[in-house]
């Protein structure tokens, strides 16, 4: 599901599941993933972007006070605790790693277009971590599913090969999921595993509540930047004329009625509810929002503003 940028071969596969040699194979698109996250632009303004909140250090520990030590970075909490005073230490952050939250829970197994939005949601996660490979970043990652699986901040030429392993281990697991993560628990764990500076790549359907949302979305702004990338379906946006149509993701099986207005009605307010709220997103600063539907090339999806996508 590349699309054809400069130097791209049209490929558009086709499934329900990841296949571990299709991630993997995807390493050679780490640096037009990285235009198109706009990752290049992100290192020369990341900086700036962040010395309100972390002015480039991260906290280390504190120690006790030498003399020629800056007394500015008198650490007032453990001196009035100790009795004696005592000296921040800060370390650089880690600004610049990149960290991918994927979502493959139950209502991501589903797609009218050329793949499931699980599938497409897994190459995403993929070209993410070769992009940070490309770059030379520290990666990291959360998958979302039936069972939650992690992948440790490290150099992402190690982590990224590890992410597609795990995706794809996930996609054979056909156990019921009985207790799926919900974003906001993953964007918690998230953020406390990263670095002050760290980007973010969300990638879902983004069916969670409002409220998880932008709590998710709030937890890791504390950290850095967000990029929000949606994947949908054709249908889920806009619904077939009324009938019975039959879904199964390749396990249970179900009929879709259209046809009774109260359903119509229902779906309008549920889609332009979620439209709406990552439009809001979208126009915060420190968030981005990319949408990808199921059967489109994903650089060219990628490319086009999120406005646009609006309106598929």
């Amino acid at each position: 599901m590349i699309g054809t940028g400069a130097g791209l071969p049209r490929h558009v596969p086709r499934g329900v599941r990841p296949e571990l040699d299709a991630l993997l194979s995807l390493r050679r698109y780490g640096a037009e993933m990285r235009r198109l996250l706009a990752l290049e632009a992100e290192r020369r303004e990341g900086p700036r972007a962040s010395a309100v909140r972390s002015q480039g250090m991260d906290y280390a520990e504190s120690r006790p006070y030498s003399p020629g030590d800056d007394v500015r970075r008198i650490d007032w909490r453990v001196t009035a605790r100790t009795g004696r005073a005592h000296t921040k230490l800060f370390q650089h952050e880690r600004g610049h790693d990149l960290y991918c939250i994927v979502d493959q829970r139950a209502p991501m197994r589903f797609g009218t277009r050329a793949a499931f939005k699980s599938v497409v949601a897994a190459q995403l996660a993929a070209l993410a971590g070769w992009a940070a490979a490309e770059g030379g970043n520290r990666f990291g990652a959360l998958i979302a599913g039936a069972q939650d699986a992690s992948i440790r901040v490290g150099a992402a030429e190690g982590a990224a090969p590890a992410l597609c392993a795990a995706l794809a281990a996930q996609a054979d697991d056909d156990a019921a999921p009985s207790a799926q993560g919900s974003l906001t628990t993953l964007a918690a764990r998230a953020a406390s595993e990263a670095g002050i500076g760290t980007r973010f790549v969300v990638v879902s359907d983004f069916a969670d509540a409002d409220e998880a949302l932008a709590s998710a979305v709030q937890r890791l702004r504390t950290r850095g930047n967000v990029i929000l990338v949606w994947v949908f379906d054709a249908l889920e946006v806009r619904l077939p004329p009324p009938a019975r149509y039959p879904l199964t993701d390749g396990r249970e099986h179900l009929m879709l009625d259209t046809a009774p207005a109260g359903v119509r009605a229902a779906h309008a307010r549920d889609i332009a509810a979620r439209r709406g709220r990552l439009a809001r997103f979208a126009a915060q600063a420190g968030t981005r929002c990319h949408a990808v539907r199921t059967g489109d090339e994903l650089f060219t999806a990628l490319e086009r503003p999120f406005e646009e996508r609006l309106l598929a």
